[in-house]
């Protein structure tokens, strides 16, 4: 759903001299680094806090994560991606 929304949305990814498809790999990129970052800092979060880990934190964590990336994933740098979904 999320891959098919970000990466999708570049329509006519086939077309022109192929800047579409590197511009859809660039979403896919940050949209995985973000989502990665937010189960990461919610999986430390609970272990620090709680002291254990908890899955239900963590997968809430990948969902904050793509849902803070998504209306700026075409222009965010894969490092700003990382800083984006760790918040």
């Amino acid at each position: 759903g999320w891959y098919g929304f970000n990466c999708g949305s570049t329509l006519g990814a086939g077309a022109g001299d192929g800047s579409y498809i590197n511009l859809a790999a660039k979403v896919a990129v940050t949209t995985t680094i973000s989502a990665a970052s937010g189960a990461l800092s919610c999986t430390l979060y609970s272990r620090t806090i709680l002291g254990y880990y908890k899955l239900s934190l963590s997968l809430n964590g990948v969902l904050a994560g793509l849902v803070s990336i998504t209306a700026g994933c075409h222009v965010t740098e894969p490092w700003a991606a990382m800083v984006i979904g760790l918040i």
